[in-house]
Parts: structure tokens; C-alpha cells; sequence
């Protein structure tokens, strides 16, 4: 007997997910997204009743031009009880997800710093309104718990391949990062962002696969350079026989003290982390810094032993040498020398040196913001009850919601930061009850008022930086286990 074919259309593919005969197939998807991107997401029960996408879309819909702005109202604005949620359940989750985010305020600022001198405090103020920026923009346009800010690991690719391994200016890398922006509002205005996702093999569209392969090396690449000298937490140092080589730990040696200090943050932040404590990262920071701040003001900057960078030996004549302490509690939020700083780069785009380099940042910052936000998307949104039966969302908020990732990719180089994607940490907020946007826009205000204490902010010192990254990194290299 001949052969039978399913023939499926294109709108099939882009709208209705996989059919019946398919489920089997298609289902691993996005389910294990969730323990993917949240280490506490086995102790999370749905809900039981998910909503269903029965109406089809319509030709705007579908073409990626049109979203459901149905929760702008007044009766009940953002359908806070429609999702059976409450305003003060809202609120709660939105400063709960700031709180499991707001690491990425020092963290961000300091490693950016390294390829950006003296700006530090503008870094700050810049990493804050993008963050605000992204979560109104993804509260108001699609009505989803999804939080956005400036994303670890393409900030660690932004500065150590692009800028310090390529030699790219930054400039020409936050021009490479608008690119790339540009890219995701027409891939998202047209649907083509959408059916990309659905017609990506299982094995490149399953975060178990794809997006857990690239957190595991972006993992590991943040460990290594957690470790480094170069303003880290110092537990590697260069060997002309091995390359690199532990630090010693002796007390003679004088960068020993800021060696323990890392190694106490780490340890701290890491149990934190195991005992599934919320804020864990923020927690191990904020001990790393009162330590340095408190052993600075008390001995002063001469007889301070946590005076930088490491290979000095503490010669505080050094015109390098520098403790991390408050200048001061608060300042004027500025962005001077930062903001539009790509306009001075789009020449790399073109030039014989660096044309290469460019493109290649362009399509990396592209594919991994793909991936990784269209599995944040899902995981979370599950994890919120927010899919259908098959695992996807309403294919309008779903339009809206890669807009509004694209929009604030694009806000953000030319505000001078790297790629602002959807952070895992939204999951956060999930657990905390977050299931409308309502929650979004109170973690962005939250990064908004932050922005006044920059100077505190910036004053982070490496022990309370850097040493997050390795158990973010453990995270992520995680993520390749199977159940």
C-alpha cells in the first residue's frame, strides 16, 4: 500500500503547535526548561487549570504585528484577578524577583568596567534604566512575569572575546549589540522569530540540548574568569609553564587576605545557594562588601590588605593601587560618555580589521539571545500556568513579548550596556504568585530607585563580584544533567 503524508501548512506550523499524531515527537519541547532554569522548580506545583488557545489567530497575529492589549483597562488592570492574582501578591513578587536579581547591578558594572575605565558609577546608572526599561516594556506589551536586564554571560562574551580577545572597541561592540537589536525587531515584527523556534529540530529548539549545552559553556568560561587576577576573585595567575597556576594562599603573600575573602564569599554564597535561600547572590555580595568596606574605613587606604590589583604587593604608591570604598552615598545619575557611544563604532561594521569580528558578534548576540529567551519565555510561562496544553502561549502576548525582549536589546546599546535578555530569575517571582505584568513593572521600578546610590553601587569590591559568577557558572554546567 502507498505511503500516507501528513502534509502540515505553514500556518500550521507557526500557530497550532504539533498535532495529535505529533505529541509524542514534539513533546519535550519546553518542559524540562523548568528545572533547567530554576533550581527550586521541582518543589513548584502548576496550576491545574492552563489556559487554552482555542480561537486561531488572526493575519496580524500571525504576521507578528499585532498583540492582545486587553489587560490596559480599567475595570481590572493587567487581569490581576481575571489570572486569579491579587495586587499585593504582585507587588510582593515583583520586589522578590529584584531581589534575586539585583547582583547583576555590581556584577554587570564591574566586569564591563574592565573595558570601559573610569565610568563605573554611569555603568550602574546604565545597567538600572536598561533593566527598567526592559521589564515596562515586557509588563506593558505583553502582560507577562517575564523581568529582563542586561544578561550574564553575553556580557562576559562582550568583554573578554569581543573586547579584550578581539580587540573590538567597545563602542563597535555596543554598535554590534544594536545590530543585532535591529535584527530581533524584524524577526519578531514579521512572526519569523516565532516560526524559527517551531521549525528549529528537536534537538536545536530543546533547552535540554541547545540551551543548556550553551549555558554549560558559557558556565565554564564564567568560572575561569572568576578566578583571574585581572580585578577577580585572584585564585589564578599566570605560569609560563602551565599557563595558569593557583595563587598562593599563604598570609606572606599579600593578595592571600582578598584570596580568603573570595573563598568565604563563595562559600557562603554557595551554601545560600544549596539551602535554595531566595537572594542567595545578593546575600553573598552584600557580606563580601561590608568585610572590605569595614577593614577599609577602619585602617585607611596605606594599611589596607585588601588594596588592588594583585601582583603590587600592596604598594600603596603605586599609581594603580586603589581600596574599594563609598566615595560617597549618593549622586546625580549620569550617563556622560556612555549613552550613544555606539554611534562612534558602526565604522568597525565596514572596516577591513574589524569587519569580521563585527558580523561574528552580530550573529553570536543573535543566536544566543534566540535560544535563550525563547526558553526563558516558556519555562517561566509554564511554570506560571500561563501555556496551553501543548506548552505555548497565545501567539499575540507571545509577538509582544519578543518585541519587547528586541526593543529592550535595542534600548540598551545605546544606552551602553551588553544584550538585555529575560532572566532566568523571573522564576523567582513565579513561585512568589508573579502571573501578570503588574509584577514586571514593580521590579523595574525597583532597579529605577536604585539608580540614586551608584556610588554605593559601584563601590562593590571583586570579592563580592566576581565570586558569584562561579556558582552561577556551576548553574549553569549543570544544566546537562538528566534526570
Amino acid at each position: 500500500m502507498p505511503q500516507v503524508f501528513r502534509v502540515r501548512t505553514f500556518r500550521s506550523l507557526a500557530t497550532s503547535g504539533p498535532s495529535s499524531g505529533d505529541d509524542q515527537v514534539s513533546r519535550p519541547l519546553w518542559p524540562r526548561a523548568i528545572g533547567a532554569l530554576s533550581g527550586r522548580s521541582r518543589s513548584l506545583s502548576a496550576p491545574s487549570q492552563v489556559p487554552r488557545s482555542g480561537q486561531k489567530p488572526t493575519t496580524l497575529e500571525f504576521l507578528g504585528l499585532a498583540g492582545n492589549f486587553g489587560h490596559l483597562n480599567l475595570k481590572d488592570p493587567f487581569d490581576v484577578k481575571k489570572r486569579g492574582s491579587s495586587y499585593a501578591t504582585e507587588v510582593r513578587a515583583g520586589i522578590t524577583t529584584f531581589l534575586a536579581m539585583a547582583y547583576i547591578l555590581p556584577v554587570n558594572s564591574g566586569m564591563l568596567s574592565l573595558v570601559i575605565p573610569d565610568k563605573r558609577e554611569q555603568l550602574v546608572c546604565a545597567t538600572a534604566i536598561a533593566a527598567f526599561c526592559g521589564c515596562w516594556l515586557m509588563g506593558i506589551l505583553s502582560n507577562y512575569p517575564f523581568m529582563l536586564a542586561p544578561g550574564m554571560g553575553t556580557n562576559a562574551f562582550f568583554t573578554f572575546t569581543i573586547c579584550l580577545g578581539r580587540g573590538l572597541p567597545y563602542q563597535a561592540a555596543f554598535a554590534a549589540v544594536f545590530m543585532a537589536g535591529c535584527i530581533f525587531i524584524l524577526l519578531s515584527i514579521t512572526g519569523l522569530r516565532t516560526l524559527m523556534i517551531r521549525l528549529f529540530p528537536e534537538g536545536i529548539k530543546d533547552p535540554v540540548v541547545a540551551g543548556e549545552s550553551i549555558g554549560a559553556g558559557v558556565g565554564l568560561f564564567l568560572c575561569f574568569i572568576a578566578f583571574q587576577s585581572s580585578e577577580g576573585m585572584g585564585l589564578s595567575v599566570a605560569d609560563p609553564a602551565t599557563l595558569v597556576t593557583l595563587n598562593s594562599l599563604s598570609l606572606n603573600n599579600y593578595d592571600a587576605y582578598k584570596l580568603w575573602l573570595s573563598l568565604a564569599v563563595l562559600g557562603l554564597t554557595a551554601t545560600l545557594f544549596a539551602a535554595k535561600v531566595p537572594g542567595a547572590p545578593l546575600i553573598g555580595i552584600i557580606f563580601g562588601t561590608a568585610v572590605c568596606w569595614i577593614e577599609g574605613f577602619a585602617r585607611g587606604r596605606e594599611h589596607s590588605v585588601f588594596g588592588y590589583p594583585f601582583g603590587i604587593k600592596g604598594n600603596h604608591t603605586d599609581k594603580d593601587f586603589h581600596i574599594y570604598v563609598p566615595s560617597s552615598l549618593v549622586a546625580q545619575p549620569s550617563l556622560e560618555g556612555l549613552s550613544g557611544a555606539l554611534w562612534d563604532g558602526f565604522g568597525a561594521a565596514v572596516h577591513a580589521d574589524t569587519a569580521a569580528t563585527f558580523w561574528t558578534a552580530v550573529g553570536t548576540f543573535c543566536y544566543t539571545d534566540l535560544l535563550d529567551s525563547s526558553g526563558t519565555f516558556f519555562a517561566v510561562a509554564k511554570v506560571a500556568g500561563l501555556t496551553d496544553r501543548r506548552g505555548n502561549l497565545p501567539l499575540a502576548r507571545q509577538n509582544m513579548a519578543y518585541l519587547a525582549d528586541a526593543l529592550a536589546a535595542l534600548l540598551g546599546s545605546m544606552l551602553g550596556v551588553s544584550t538585555v535578555a529575560t532572566f532566568a530569575e523571573s522564576t523567582a517571582g513565579v513561585a512568589d504568585g508573579a502571573k501578570t505584568g503588574l509584577a514586571s513593572l514593580v521590579t523595574g521600578l525597583c532597579f529605577l530607585l536604585a539608580i540614586p546610590i551608584a556610588p554605593v553601587v559601584s563601590a562593590v569590591p571583586p570579592p563580592g563580584v566576581w565570586a558569584h559568577l562561579v556558582p552561577a557558572g556551576r548553574t549553569d554546567v549543570q544544566l546537562c544533567a538528566r534526570d
